[in-house]
């Protein structure tokens, strides 16, 4: 604006200006030839003035020539000082300006000083400075206040230099030349209070605003012409506005809007209220007026009313009633783009802030429309957090980190940047780029080390590091989380990635730690943590060889989570069992296994022992359960023959003489020691003998005894050939087969002589010999009291 109103008034001043006048010169007294061609030439140079149209350019143009005839014949006469100024006047109403700027340079080196070389330098300087060629103005105008002979003429070279420093942003030296128009002793010329205006400008821009507001209030309330108050009202309410005055920037605008002959100020001071209350963050205020508003604007003036509303609008929450006013700017053609380039974001970032539909389409709108001619500006770089955000929180990471990649961190506001770094960087990690995901994080954690979010980037990162085969940095990165925060998520994160990491490492000790301290320092942790830190701690403490302290840690894990750790916990609890020797718990163990179905993933070796234990405990239903699950039915070679024998002798004792009868052929089938053939035939035997089928049985029998056996196995056949022939009705012959192990066998035998006696003493009962059955009786409690048949 100060710009249009000095373009405006240099003209108006350089026309107004009256021709510096000739001394005239009494023709009585001599007689002066060149006093007469420079008065013809003045006296066609006037008629031209008071002329129009064709008649007046042909007498400037006599006049032109009339004036340089007389430089040429008269170059020292007394008025050729005068004739220069009227030849370039003269040129200038032809239009030769090149012409005329010639003749003002000339009168100007050759003259020096005076009026017309004052008038000269006034036109050059007018002529520069409508051209805004401001540098040379200036240069002219501090020319025109140095050789200046009246007042007014000085401080219009001082206004205008000033005017034109200011056009050259070189505010310190229009601060200068204002101060000494003002400082002049003579300033009484219509320059001084517009002097005031410009300079408590200055003084404004440059933060002194004391000085302003004295210096503008001043000329406010002034005797001066109303533009001139106007113009300084509007920029004292602003100053005051800034100085955080309310009721006195309100003063001045308001003055504005009462006074006559200050309408032009009154849109400019309606928005000033807006602008200042807006300032002070008085939002809803702004609205008010805005809303009240009733003077009409239009071009830039609307654009900033609307920008004002708009945006107090936001501050308020209200982006719905501010999206329209930012689409009404849109639409305003003005000379300025920024206008609607801001206006489109704003009204973008509305759009975004109520989550509205298609905001990706919105963003690429905006970005299609003004990326290729703003590529560098803040908003455009915002516009491309906002999709990128968008596209992360929609859950797609990759393609929002394809955006976040082309945002500028340094184009965005400190608050943005800050939120950009730490979310670009968790963004990229959950895109599979922890390179770029360490850089971003790294970026935001040292630039922002006070941030709430460090601790969870310091995570992210940790994490992106182990993935980059840097365990090192991870675990310095959780360990700083596990020093630092009480976040009981975070410290989740640290202890279960830590150990992993240790683990990686084959660091079990330190995995053990880790896990072992989240178990401990975490309250409430959740249940799926629990059972993972459960499991992994015992899984370690099985490999360091500490089985004992890994029990309750793998029971924890499977009863916590038994879908994942039910089978694995199970295998390591079996064989830190069978390396403890711990029967009791083994047994129940494995039987778990079997019924869960993953016992076949155990070794041989843990079930065959097992097996023995269960068989040795009498336990033969387990005994027979674990003995089948090394057997082999399709493959009988394969497993140990021992496994076929005390499989079908588990399975006789469990009740099973059908299954007995085909592992005691398996048996038999891979026996060639003649003790451990008997024994099979034994069981053998037995079996036929459950199934009845005592013919077999004794065929079994038999077959055994004619190898000889030895100790329990042949009292054993013994005993079997006695209860078949009880089975039969063969009373006598069982008498006789049950004698057999009775004198055989040693009394320190606790299962098989007093399991004879027993099967003697209820044959000779039967049999009617109740004083020999009495006197076996007699016997067994003796040397075996107290025993009962298991």
């Amino acid at each position: 604006m100060r710009l249009l109103a000095l373009l405006f008034l240099v003209p108006a001043i350089l026309m107004a200006q009256e021709p510096p006048r000739a001394v005239p010169v009494d023709p009585s007294l001599q007689r002066d030839v060149g006093q007469d061609w420079f008065q013809h030439g003045r006296n066609v140079y006037e008629s031209a003035k008071r002329t129009n149209g064709p008649t007046q350019f042909e007498l400037y143009g006599r006049a032109a020539e009339i004036f340089s005839r007389y430089i040429g014949e008269y170059p020292t006469h007394y008025n050729t000082e005068a004739a220069w100024w009227y030849l370039g006047q003269s040129y200038r109403a032809i239009g030769r300006p090149d012409d005329a700027k010639r003749c003002f340079h000339t009168l100007l080196n050759r003259f020096g000083k005076g009026r017309y070389a004052a008038a000269a330098a006034y036109s050059l300087a007018a002529d520069h400075y409508n051209n805004r060629q401001y540098a040379l103005a200036a240069t002219l105008f501090e020319k025109l206040a140095v050789i200046a002979t009246k007042p007014s003429d000085r401080q219009r070279g001082q206004f205008y230099a000033a005017q034109s420093y200011e056009m050259l942003n070189q505010d310190r030296r229009a601060i200068a030349f204002y101060r000494q128009l003002l400082d002049d002793p003579e300033a009484n010329s219509g320059y001084t209070s517009r002097a005031e205006v410009a300079l408590g400008s200055l003084y404004a821009k440059d933060g002194r605003l004391e000085e302003a507001l004295q210096m503008l209030g001043k000329v406010a309330v002034s005797a001066s012409t109303p533009d001139i108050r106007g113009k300084a009202a509007l920029e004292a309410g602003a100053v005051a506005a800034r100085l955080g005055d309310a009721e006195l920037s309100d003063k001045y605008f308001n003055l504005i809007l009462r006074t006559p002959g200050m309408e032009d100020f009154r849109p400019d001071a309606q928005i000033a209220l807006m602008a200042a209350r807006f300032d002070q963050k008085r939002y809803q205020e702004v609205v008010k007026i805005f809303s009240q508003s009733s003077t009409p604007t239009s071009g830039e003036r609307e654009a900033k009313r609307l920008m004002l509303g708009a945006r107090s609008y936001m501050m308020l929450d209200r982006n719905a009633d501010a999206m329209p006013l930012f689409r009404a700017i849109e639409r305003l053609t003005l000379p300025d783009p920024s206008y609607a380039f801001d206006a489109s974001y704003f009204r973008l970032l509305c759009f975004y802030r109520i989550e509205g539909r298609h905001v990706l389409d919105q963003v690429d709108a905006f970005l299609e429309l003004y990326r290729k001619k703003h590529p560098r500006d803040p908003k455009i770089h915002t516009a491309l957090l906002m999709k990128a955000e968008t596209l992360f929180a929609d859950g797609n990471p990759t393609e929002a980190a394809d955006v976040y990649r082309d945002i500028d961190p340094t184009k965005l506001s400190a608050k943005n940047r800050r939120g950009m770094l730490y979310q670009r960087g968790r963004c990229l990690a959950d895109a599979n780029d922890p390179e770029g995901a360490i850089k971003s994080l790294t970026d935001f954690i040292t630039k922002f080390p006070d941030d709430e979010r460090v601790p969870l980037a310091r995570a992210t990162r940790g994490s992106a590091y182990a993935q980059t085969g840097q365990p090192g940095l991870a675990i310095a990165d959780f360990q700083q989380i596990i020093d630092t925060t009480k976040d009981y998520k975070l410290l989740t994160i640290a202890y279960l990635e830590s150990a992993d990491i240790s683990k990686q490492q084959n660091e079990l000790d330190a995995m053990i730690n880790y896990y072992l301290a989240f178990l401990k320092e975490v309250p409430d942790p959740d249940s799926d943590a629990v059972a993972k830190a459960s499991y992994w701690a015992g899984w370690a403490m099985v490999k360091r060889n500490r089985g004992a302290e890994s029990i309750p840690y793998l029971e924890k894990a499977r009863e916590l989570s038994p879908k994942y750790y039910e089978k694995h916990a199970g295998l390591l609890l079996c064989l830190v069992h069978l390396s403890l020797k711990k029967p009791d718990e083994l047994i129940p163990e494995l039987e778990v296994a079997i019924t869960k179905g993953y016992a076949l993933s155990l070794p041989d070796q843990l079930i065959r022992w097992a097996a023995d234990q269960a068989f040795n405990r009498r336990d033969f239903v387990n005994a027979a359960r674990f003995y089948d699950l090394i057997a082999d039915g399709e493959n009988p070679e394969l497993a140990p023959k021992e496994v076929w024998r005390f499989l079908g002798k588990a399975r006789n004792e469990s009740g099973d003489p059908t299954g007995a009868l085909i592992a005691v052929n398996h048996a038999l089938e891979q026996e060639s020691d003649p003790a451990w053939q008997a024994d099979c035939l034994n069981g053998k035997g037995r079996s036929l003998y459950m199934l009845k089928r005592y013919d077999e049985a004794m065929v079994a029998v038999e077959e055994g005894l004619a190898l000889r056996p030895e100790g329990r196995v042949g009292a054993s056949l013994h005993m079997l050939r006695g209860e078949i022939f009880e089975a039969q009705g063969n009373i006598k012959e069982a008498i006789r087969s049950y004698v057999l192990p009775v004198q055989l066998m040693a009394d320190g035998d606790q299962v098989v002589k007093p399991q004879a006696l027993t099967r003697l003493i209820g044959a000779l009962e039967k049999d009617g010999q109740l004083d020999t059955a009495a006197r076996y009786r007699e016997e067994l409690n003796r040397k075996y009291p107290g025993w009962k048949e298991q």
